[in-house]
């Protein structure tokens, strides 16, 4: 299994959705949905290649879709995974994740 690093932007982004989560639904589901973005983060640990390429916003870029939601990240060594954000579906991904 490849270490994950998550950067303060993927947190950052956690952060939000639990909190978005929380306001429009309940703690409960907010607390659900985090533990599913959670344990994807996981299982991109366990299986690199679970994402499908995003070439067209980075090179080298995978991103997994996990509910609403796309986890972006970069194989930085065999070892090694990077999560750089975790963004809505519906967001408009070439700007965010060129910022």
């Amino acid at each position: 299994m490849a270490k994950v690093i998550l950067r303060q932007e993927a947190i950052d982004d956690l952060n939000d959705i639990w909190n978005y989560t929380f306001e429009q639904w309940s703690e409960n589901q907010a607390d659900r949905y985090y533990a599913l973005l959670k344990f994807s983060c996981k299982e991109i640990g366990e299986n690199p290649e679970l994402g499908r390429e995003y070439l067209g916003i980075r090179k080298n870029l995978l991103g997994l879709k996990t509910g609403k939601h796309i986890i972006f990240y970069l194989l930085i060594s065999a070892d090694e995974i990077e999560i750089i954000r975790i963004l809505h579906e519906s967001m408009d991904l070439n700007n965010r994740l060129t910022e």
